[in-house]
């Protein structure tokens, strides 16, 4: 079996690398919803504990945007280092529409089509032009670039990244050839710096214009909690301007240079240096170690400092989006020519394969679009079944395992009726 072949196909690791974000942000999403009701609300959790490392799981969106950048970017990339075909640019983004558009309309059919209009005053909202904003917004996947389309009618806050992604997939194939290479670190350190330039000047400088330039009627925040329209909070919005694509790209850059590594490791991988089995060893030992060190560093560190510390924002997510980067190449090593197996077996023999490679991480891996996007909307409907039939003692952990359940239920169910059969008629790339 040549070098590609082996590499193409699936890698329990990288499933498990996005079990891993998807289990990340339904943490997250559980401990915001159900927090309270078992007594410890968001952002009073006790450092070091489970809750507190939940509370970090708002950054697992920016492991799947590093895989992203590293997973769609390496076909170009292998073919820049001459051991691949050329990615055709309209068959791209056919496998980028069937992969992301069926799922996607279901959701939005359902939960606009048919939850909506059931809460009061739904109807009327959707039939304003505040509802025809988020009806087209969300349709063209451009929410979350504006204001009154970002919260999703406060149904779904999850799906302001979607946006994001979507955008990284138009622009991909002209950023690729930056990542060529050794013009990969240039590129790295250019992203960085917009970044960090993004998030240092534009809430400052974006939020008063948007407040100044968009009708108050448009300027609309749904509150999650309480579900009413209301006008967007000053700090919200400076929030929504931080999170746009020039403030993300960084997580991008980081999948895509470790990519841009992967491509020439893979391009020399015929060669098989004597060294390369023990440098491949080391990365497996330094992934392990950053992966459990961020674990136990981010169980530490409060809900408010991940939100609003500069500190953090430009100097310790970076650091992290980095150690992403290399756990993600790491685990891409696991599936090779020259990657580490026991005799007669497919999967990884080092510990970072066994961890990644094992069996739930990697089955939530295959689901994990779909449980991202119904995950929110079947914990907020728990959660609402729970505070209609009143505060009953130990009623709220059943609530929020019930919602677990049927989250994973539905997500299954999307995924066999549309990522299966729309999204895998290709090898996976993203």
């Amino acid at each position: 079996m040549t070098a590609i072949a082996a590499i193409q196909q699936r890698n329990p690791a990288l499933d498990g690398l996005r079990g891993l974000a998807i289990l990340w942000v339904v943490a997250f999403h559980a401990r915001a919803l159900f927090g309270a009701s078992l007594g410890s609300g968001l952002g009073s959790a006790q450092p070091g504990s489970a809750a507190a490392l939940a509370e970090s799981g708002l950054l697992g969106v920016q492991l799947f945007f590093v895989l992203s950048g590293f997973l769609l970017a390496l076909p170009w990339l292998r073919h820049a280092a001459g051991n691949g075909p050329r990615p055709g640019l309209g068959g791209y983004f056919r496998r980028r529409a069937r992969r992301l558009l069926p799922p996607l309309y279901l959701h939005l059919a359902l939960l606009f089509g048919l939850v909506l209009p059931l809460l009061p005053g739904g109807l009327a909202l959707l039939a304003s032009q505040l509802g025809l904003l988020n009806l087209a917004a969300h349709g063209l996947l451009l929410h979350f670039l504006h204001p009154g389309s970002a919260s999703s009618f406060g149904l779904n806050m999850a799906l302001w990244s979607l946006s994001i992604e979507a955008q990284f997939y138009l622009l991909l194939p002209w950023l690729v050839p930056w990542f060529t290479g050794r013009r990969a670190w240039p590129a790295l350190a250019a992203a960085l710096g917009l970044t960090l330039a993004w998030r240092l000047w534009a809430p400052a400088l974006l939020a008063p214009w948007l407040i100044t330039n968009i009708p108050p009627e448009l300027l609309i925040y749904f509150d999650p909690v309480s579900g009413r329209a209301i006008p967007y909070p000053p700090p919200l919005l400076g929030l929504f301007v931080e999170r746009q694509l020039p403030g993300e790209c960084f997580a991008f850059a980081c999948g895509m240079a470790a990519a841009s590594l992967a491509a020439r490791l893979e391009a020399n991988d015929r060669r098989a240096p004597i060294w390369r089995p023990a440098g491949r060893l080391l990365l497996d030992h330094l992934a392990l170690a950053l992966l459990l060190g961020w674990a136990l560093a981010l169980s530490r560190l409060p809900l408010m400092v991940l939100i609003t510390d500069p500190g953090w924002r430009l100097l310790g997510q970076p650091a992290l989006l980095v150690s992403l980067g290399l756990v993600v190449l790491a685990a891409h090593l696991q599936q090779g020519p020259s990657a580490a197996r026991p005799a007669g077996g497919a999967a990884s023999s080092s510990a970072l394969g066994r961890l990644l490679g094992n069996g739930a991480l990697a089955a939530l891996g295959l689901i994990s679009y779909s449980l991202f996007l119904w995950h929110e909307p079947v914990l907020r409907l728990a959660r609402a079944i729970h505070e209609a039939a009143g505060s009953i003692s130990g009623a709220a952990a059943g609530a929020l395992l019930s919602g677990l359940v049927a989250a994973l239920m539905v997500a299954l169910l999307s995924y066999l009726l549309t990522e299966r059969r729309w999204g895998r008629r290709h090898i996976p790339t993203g």
